[in-house]
């Protein structure tokens, strides 16, 4: 009895003991916190790594200051995969992807094509789906070799995810390249100066869009058209739509607090159509004319049209742009078709590069202006004092 009962006994004892026999101690790994490709020519790109070697020796009890230090490291190869392994040889540290928080691709490698890099990050199961990516002006190397702050590319991250941008993870790429359009848009990371006790600094920060095409970066977005898009795709914006009124002889400045945002997808007749309706409500944050608005009158209600107008013109510039120009859709209109006419889009899908340049796309836009502000003196009587 005593030996059947110890015989499942060791062999979970003998379990136990293997778990861990593939573990790889800390002093043993090179933590990857960032990564940037860059192309050199046709058949040749570089890889840059910041890594994080953590030091064990360095404990808050012992009162250091430092955990570990980041070294910025670069090779060659003819892909990812082979450089990053030509840069393992020269390593005495495994690599470990599991806390790289950001990937940067260089303007001349995002244009050529960035999908044999999001090949390898998709099939490989070290770097997480959490990882942002971002499109960078020049360089990745040069951008991760201005930094020495493993901390830097967490403020990025945050960056990015603010309502004005556009954050995007590797789980939000895999998303959009198996969804109907394949084109979306990445933030652009770019440096800074940054001055701090009278000491400058080189920090990250996000410069704007960039919409990437069949996984080539199409183009950067002016500051206009990147305000298309987030009326076109967000909420809640908080941002400030500048009018001027030449005969007012000064300029009304309005806040949007709220958009509503409905595409009205039409197949009729054979033809593919698409009717915009935008609906804002805004408050006046300056007033820099001679209009009392908080005077009783209607006086606001006749402001919103010319702000009608002056939205649908930032509508109808970015529709030029990704319609015309580019040629990608990244407003959602092919998601709009696929689930209101499912069988058609079936039919359509492989042919929507020519069905969305050509649409007929109509804007509907209607500012609500709720507020005047709490102030209520015409900006003349402050001039004349």
């Amino acid at each position: 009895m005593r030996l059947y009962v110890s015989v499942p006994v060791i062999s979970l004892c003998v379990l136990l003991i293997t778990g861990c026999w593939d573990r790889v101690e800390v002093n043993d790994m090179a933590f990857i916190i960032a990564a940037g490709v860059d192309k050199l020519t046709e058949d040749e790109i570089e890889v840059t790594v910041q890594v994080f070697i953590p030091n064990p020796a360095a404990s808050s009890g012992e009162g250091g200051t430092g955990q570990g230090n980041v070294y910025t490291v670069s090779t060659k190869g003819s892909s990812m995969p082979d450089a990053l392994t030509e840069l393992q040889k020269k390593f005495p540290r495994y690599f470990s992807w599991g806390h790289a928080k950001a990937y940067f691709f260089g303007e001349e490698l995002a244009r050529s094509g960035m999908f044999d890099n999001f090949d390898f990050l998709f099939r490989d199961i070290q770097p997480r789906e959490q990882a942002n990516f971002f499109v960078c002006r020049g360089t990745a190397k040069e951008l991760l070799e201005s930094q020495n702050d493993p901390n830097t590319y967490e403020t990025l991250i945050k960056l990015s995810q603010k309502p004005l941008i556009q954050s995007a993870t590797m789980h939000d790429i895999e998303e959009v390249l198996n969804g109907e359009s394949g084109a979306f848009l990445l933030p652009v990371a770019n440096k800074s100066k940054l001055i701090s006790n009278q000491t400058k600094k080189t920090i990250l920060t996000i410069e704007g869009l960039s919409v990437i095409k069949e996984g080539k970066l199409a183009c950067f977005l002016t500051q206009e058209e990147q305000m298309g898009i987030r009326l076109f795709i967000h909420e809640n914006l908080g941002r400030n739509i500048t009018i001027t009124e030449e005969e007012a002889g000064g300029k009304v400045v309005i806040k949007i607090i709220t958009t509503h945002l409905h595409l009205h997808p039409l197949i009729e007749n054979g033809i593919w159509k698409m009717t915009v309706e935008l609906e804002l409500e805004a408050d006046v944050v300056q007033n820099s004319t001679h209009i009392i608005l908080a005077d009783g009158t209607d006086t606001m209600k006749k402001l919103e049209e010319p702000f009608d107008k002056k939205i649908k013109k930032i509508l109808r510039d970015t529709l030029q742009q990704l319609q015309t120009n580019q040629k990608a859709d990244v407003l959602g209109f092919a998601r709009a078709f696929h689930k209101k006419y499912p069988q058609e889009w079936k039919q359509a899908k492989g042919n929507w590069n020519a069905i969305f340049p050509t649409m007929d796309v109509q804007l509907e836009v209607k500012t609500i202006i709720k507020r005047p502000g709490i102030s209520n003196f015409p900006y003349t009587n402050m001039q004349s004092r």
